[in-house]
């Protein structure tokens, strides 16, 4: 997908506020999914253990390589603003603001005027605020977790910057292929969230305009109060695709990864996996002879039969070939 195709797909995720078919529906109908997906890797203990068993971990925003990855933005400004206005309507005793707020307080287990007495009891504190959100985007950042993927397995800047410098390898998944995914096939699969809850896999949408997350933001901060669950429930709903719409966007200057997510049904601060049998895989341009043979066992062992190398070509372009005899 080019990026005016992943702006279609951005602006339709944008436009949906629940899981109804018809949204579903909308939001697929603009996702133009590749044959396939890639992932670059080092030679390492780590990667070699998960390419044999077929192993893919997500990994939480805080520690990918953009600072602002899952970066959430909040309007502070206008938040300041609502707050005023609020407080001098709340105060002035305003009968019809004061009844739709009683429409709301249902959801807090307390009578109406009980409500608007505990929200005049306490106030947001506007000067401890910013520092409020700077810890919330922090718990996003490391409860908001998922798998990188690239469109584009002959993408020389994401050899040079994850795979070695070319000695690394590449996995080629087909994502479209439902057998791939092995989750939920085995034994041990049956207390694993990864068994029952199949991730879905998107486009990331590049622009160095920022998105509000502040609703986001707030609900986020109603949770950790730990208020009544009718709050949670409604405060979940309202903010329904706000997850995936802050792990979707990125800046302009990251454009030249043509990125895909794969992104975990449920926020959680536990690092889990998911099994997911590669295609094939590619072997470095640079790769050493004995990362060569250790790469070479491990897809055996994960019954991976299609093997290639990466190599230039005629062309004097980077080009795939597969390797006989291994």
């Amino acid at each position: 997908m080019n990026n005016s195709e992943r702006k279609e797909f951005w602006d339709a995720l944008c436009s949906i506020h629940d899981d109804g078919a018809d949204n579903i529906r909308k939001l697929l109908a603009t996702i133009k999914m590749p044959d396939y997906l890639c992932r670059f890797r080092s030679v390492s203990e780590k990667s070699l253990l998960q390419l044999q068993d077929n192993k893919l971990f997500y990994s939480s925003a805080d520690y990918y390589d953009d600072p602002f990855d899952t970066f959430i933005h909040v309007d502070l400004e206008y938040i300041r603003r609502c707050h005023a206005v609020i407080s001098n309507l709340l105060y002035s005793n305003n009968q019809v603001f004061l009844n739709e707020l009683n429409m709301l307080a249902p959801i807090t287990d307390l009578s109406g005027d009980q409500f608007i007495e505990k929200l005049k009891e306490n106030p947001l504190d506007l000067e401890s605020f910013p520092d409020r959100i700077k810890h919330i985007r922090t718990i996003i950042q490391k409860n908001l977790f998922s798998i990188c993927f690239c469109e584009d397995v002959l993408n020389e800047t994401l050899w040079l910057k994850y795979a070695s410098n070319y000695k690394g390898f590449a996995l080629v998944y087909d994502i479209k292929d439902e057998s791939a995914f092995l989750c939920g096939k085995e034994e041990v699969c049956k207390n694993c969230c990864s068994s029952y809850e199949k991730p879905s896999v998107y486009p990331v949408y590049y622009t160095d305009n920022a998105y509000n997350a502040t609703q986001f933001a707030l609900a986020c901060l109603l949770w950790e109060e730990h208020l009544s669950p009718k709050i949670s429930e409604f405060s979940y709903k309202a903010v329904m695709w706000e997850a995936e719409r802050v792990s979707l966007v990125k800046k302009n200057c990251h454009e030249y990864d043509r990125e895909w997510r794969m992104i975990r049904p449920s926020m959680s601060p536990n690092r889990t996996c998911i099994k997911m049998k590669p295609y094939k895989i590619i072997l470095g341009l640079r790769m050493p002879e004995y990362a060569r043979a250790l790469v070479i066992s491990a897809a055996k062992v994960a019954g991976i039969s299609c093997i290639e190398e990466l190599y230039i070509n005629n062309s004097d372009r980077l080009d795939t070939r597969t390797i006989t005899g291994t």
